[in-house]
């Protein structure tokens, strides 16, 4: 009869049973040992809805972090969140809180730009299109229209190589391509969501637009 040592006896029993060594399944983002809310009841029986909601949970901490303003993301995903816990008042059905779940994800995958929009009392509305580009560098464009009429445009054409500005400091970005030069000012909160983007544009900018118009403008979240 073969012998087998303690330890191999152990190694050869893990093999055996399928316990070897494996990466743990992604729990949920929440302590289920707490779980109250027949929501939270639902994800912690499942691993399948514990794993979405690890996703979930991750994807929207890191765009988070990225974005600059916060407080719209902030509001999505708590509107998300509200209208699901609703729908499980009494019991949930797995499935529906799978499809919520997977269509949250799914969002916030795709999600990669923010809109700011500068408008007044007339019919022009400026707006800013940012694409974020790691932690310190952003895709941008600028666009002012009037009924349909295109009064500045950055970059000029849908050919032309997007803008890419670089993020100084949390309150300054700039960006520069020969003659013209932006700096982006950005109000802050005290949660570090970003209120407001102050644009100031050199006088080369002028190239961009039509007559007086120009690219210096303040620029509030589209959302608001």
């Amino acid at each position: 009869m073969v012998r087998i040592a303690g330890f191999g006896l152990f190694a050869l029993l893990l093999a055996l049973f399928g316990l070897h060594a494996a990466t743990p399944l992604q729990s949920a983002s929440f302590d289920c040992a707490k779980a109250s809310h027949p929501l939270e009841k639902t994800i912690c029986a499942s691993p399948g809805l514990s794993k979405l909601d690890g996703e979930v949970a991750a994807l929207y901490k890191a765009k988070l972090a990225q974005i600059f303003d916060k407080a719209s993301l902030r509001r999505q995903q708590r509107d998300w969140q509200q209208i699901l816990r609703a729908g499980c008042v009494a019991k949930c059905d797995p499935a529906t809180v799978a499809a919520s779940y997977t269509q949250r994800r799914d969002t916030l995958r795709t999600f990669d730009a923010e809109t700011w929009e500068a408008s007044y009392k007339t019919a022009d509305v400026a707006t800013l299109t940012i694409t974020h580009i790691g932690t310190n560098q952003f895709d941008f464009a600028l666009a002012r229209d009037r009924e349909g009429e295109q009064l500045c445009k950055l970059p000029a054409n849908d050919s032309e190589a997007g803008a890419i500005a670089t993020i100084a400091s949390a309150a300054k970005a700039h960006w520069s391509a020969g003659a013209c030069r932006i700096d982006f000012l950005l109000s802050r909160d005290k949660t570090g969501n970003v209120t407001r983007i102050d644009t100031s544009a050199s006088a080369g900018c002028k190239q961009y637009c039509k007559g007086n118009y120009g690219l210096s403008d303040v620029f509030l979240p589209a959302t608001n």
